[in-house]
């Protein structure tokens, strides 16, 4: 059975004293840990007030039925409850893409998404993202819809919105994906690739897949060809601690494959779960945990490396 928020952060690995919970707690209910897809009765659109991309990023769901062909162990997807049909509409996407911005425009878009007051730096449009319930390269439609949201942005003259794909790496050599991805804006537009854990088992068993860790690093060497990419990278404990040092090291070695092939890498992001995840055992790890492992990561790779707590 899922947890709610409260109960997850009631169980966090590192709430070791009473004000440690009650901060948590406190971050739970923030804007930040909370990413609802619903707004204005949209079915594709959405808001999300993004630490990652430091403002407001519209993420865009190709996936309105949830389906995804991992099936993490840390999603923090809600798949409770009824789903829409499994159909994309690329004109209602389009349209809703549309109203969104105008809500944006007029300056009426945080009241409607139920944000409240945002302190400055929060007020800026950074993306529209391709990531949604499930992987967005799975759609056919993917590059159908690249192509109209970024003649969307060219339209509307917003050369600073970024285009940022969010995938999970399984359809980065796939010829219409690449295809797709070779008409985003160098220097400008990004492709965020999710990297779990640096062994064959603990990729498996952390992705739910029977996919070779090798030729997913692979596909991302391949993708930096066209575009730098951003590593994403989920990190967690249970009861019985959080990652090993052997784990650690290994998640190294998988970072070294990228940078002694001379992959195109913007920076790496590591994170916890800040919301209640599909295996309900899992636990979010403490910033200061976090850090220290970026701490390895720089040292090891010359990566540029930013940490996002719970």
């Amino acid at each position: 059975m899922k947890m709610t928020v409260a109960q997850f952060y009631r169980t966090s690995a590192d709430s070791g004293t009473r004000e440690t919970a009650d901060l948590e707690r406190k971050e739970a209910r923030t804007r930040h840990s909370l990413h609802p897809r619903a707004y204005a009765r949209f079915r594709f659109v959405y808001p999300v007030l993004s630490r990652r991309a430091r403002g407001v990023s519209l993420g865009v769901n190709l996936s309105p039925d949830a389906r995804c062909n991992f099936s993490c162990r840390y999603c923090q997807v809600d798949r409770r409850g009824p789903r829409s049909p499994s159909r994309v509409d690329v004109g209602a996407i389009m349209a809703e893409a549309s109203a969104i911005l105008d809500d944006w425009a007029e300056g009426t878009l945080t009241a409607k998404a139920g944000w409240g007051p945002l302190p400055l730096s929060l007020l800026r449009l950074n993306d529209l993202a391709l990531s949604g319930d499930g992987e967005p390269t799975q759609s056919p439609l993917f590059a159908q819809v690249l192509e109209a949201l970024r003649e969307l942005l060219d339209n509307r003259l917003l050369e600073s919105v970024k285009l940022i794909i969010i995938t999970n790496g399984s359809g980065l050599s796939r010829p219409s994906v690449g295809r797709a991805l070779g008409r985003l804006r160098p220097g400008h537009d990004e492709i965020w690739v999710k990297l779990d854990w640096g062994t064959q088992k603990a990729f498996r068993e952390t992705t739910g897949t029977r996919r070779s860790l090798t030729a997913h690093l692979s596909r991302v060497v391949s993708a930096s060809r066209i575009l730098p990419v951003t590593i994403q990278t989920c990190l967690f404990g249970t009861e019985a601690g959080g990652p090993s040092e052997a784990e650690i090291k290994a998640y190294v070695r998988s970072l070294r494959f990228l940078r002694n092939r001379k992959a195109d890498i913007a920076r790496v992001q590591i994170y916890t779960i800040s919301r209640p995840p599909a295996d309900p055992s899992l636990l979010p790890l403490s910033s200061g945990r976090l850090d220290d492992i970026a701490r390895i990561v720089r040292n090891e790779t010359d990566f540029r490396v930013e940490t996002f707590g719970a």
